[in-house]
């Protein structure tokens, strides 16, 4: 007897149907370098954009808000660093303007790279 599949995978919807289209060469390579990037195949990386495209499988309003925060920490840790690093002092002023500038421009930001993805419609 197989091995016993965890209680996830057999309630998973089987993945019976199949689409397909042509490309040329320099379509196809477009396409590989994109989901290398990913680091996915390409052919999961056609079923995310194709799913994408339909609605189904883009990210929630709750990974918009958490790439949003991410990107924020980045632009304050990041700035943080450069001044530590230029031996520039920060003073709280400085600091409160720091974060509300990263407050400012998360959840545009977010979304820019979502859409860029094909996880957000444009």
């Amino acid at each position: 007897m197989g091995e016993a599949l965890p209680n996830e995978e057999l309630s998973k919807p089987l993945r019976v149907r199949s689409l397909g289209t042509k490309v040329s060469e320099s379509e196809y390579a477009a396409c590989e370098k994109v989901a290398a990037g990913c680091g996915l195949t390409v052919s999961e990386w056609c079923r995310q954009v194709v799913l994408a495209a339909t609605g189904l499988g883009v990210p929630g309003q709750e990974a918009e808000v958490i790439l949003s925060e991410v990107l924020a920490l980045r632009m304050i840790v990041m700035n943080l660093m450069y001044r530590q690093a230029t031996g520039a002092p920060l003073n709280e002023e400085q600091m409160r303007q720091l974060v509300e500038q990263a407050d400012a421009d998360k959840l545009r930001k977010a979304g820019e790279r979502l859409q860029a993805l094909g996880r957000r419609p444009g």
